[in-house]
């Protein structure tokens, strides 16, 4: 019973930690210096840093050359190496274009 409650507390802890690196809303202005080139972020929200909708970002991403898609998942790398603050929702995308999601 005692190994149950600490990998429950571990779990708990895990998972706070994550929620709040993600908890935050995008700005573009702390994502892009993450970037090799310009409008790497553009497949996942606009120029204000506003997720874009789910559909919109699988045809991006469907769109883009292998290239453009290197450049976000390396740009995805660097932010979450960083620990850069940013929306569930972009989180959830760098996951995809990881292949982790």
């Amino acid at each position: 019973m005692k190994k149950i409650l600490t990998a429950a507390a571990l779990t708990m802890a895990f998972t706070v930690g994550a929620f709040a690196q993600t908890s935050a809303s995008n700005t573009r202005t702390e994502l892009d210096p993450y970037a090799s080139e310009p409008g790497v972020w553009d497949m996942m929200m606009d120029s204000e840093g506003v997720d874009l909708d789910d559909a919109t970002f699988m045809s991006n991403w469907d769109n883009a050359t292998p290239e453009q898609q290197q450049s976000l998942r390396d740009a995805c790398t660097a932010a979450q190496e960083a620990k850069a603050k940013y929306s569930d929702s972009v989180q959830s995308r760098c996951m995809t274009a990881l292949g982790n999601g």
